[in-house]
């Protein structure tokens, strides 16, 4: 059983690790940078855990609910289609801005593919509640219907076209509501119903 103190190490880690990434990039971080961080020795790093890669794993565990929250937070009452078209826009400012965004969406994708599920597992509770709202769209009329797995990809593509032009360009917040808008109307264009 883990000692309070190994529980608080453990959760600051977890939060040293956003901040170091942020700050360094996740790729040139070292165990070390993260152990220095949070103030223990290089070699107790590994009490904790297995590797960076599992460290970024917990770090998605922890982070992702309250991004789902954050991100839904105040659409409960709006129909379908605007909760999708305002969700898009919001989950491209997140992957184009915000520096776990950057992270989930630019270095994931070289990681081995066993960091890849496990990044998934984290990231399902979302998706589902993305394919939940494309459901009641098409329930409702608002939406074509299709395969909600296709429907699934060809928002998260959109997302993550429109977060890599964001964060090719000099200053993604300066441009990020311009390139969130014209990605968002390309999406909903394509899954509405009246078109």
């Amino acid at each position: 059983m883990e000692t309070a103190r190994k529980i608080r190490t453990r959760a600051r880690l977890v939060e040293i690790a956003g901040e170091t990434f942020a700050r360094l990039g996740y790729t040139a971080a070292t165990h070390a940078d993260l152990a220095s961080a949070a103030g223990i020795g290089r070699t107790t790093f590994y009490e904790y855990f297995d590797s960076k890669e599992d460290l970024l794993v917990h770090l998605v565990d922890v982070a992702i609910p309250q991004l789902s929250d954050d991100i839904f937070k105040g659409l409960e009452d709006l129909p379908p289609y605007d909760q999708m078209a305002t969700l898009v826009v919001r989950m491209i400012e997140f992957v184009g801005t915000d520096a776990l965004g950057l992270i989930l969406h630019t270095e994931v994708p070289r990681l081995p593919d066993e960091v890849q599920r496990r990044m998934a597992g984290a990231h399902s509770p979302l998706s589902r509640r993305f394919v939940s709202i494309y459901e009641r769209g098409v329930e409702d009329g608002s939406f074509v219907e299709m395969d909600s797995r296709l429907a699934a990809r060809l928002i998260y593509e959109s997302i993550m076209t429109a977060g890599r032009v964001l964060k090719a360009t000099d200053e993604p917040k300066q441009h990020v509501h311009r390139i969130a808008e014209a990605a968002s109307g390309f999406v909903m264009r394509g899954f509405s119903a009246d078109t």
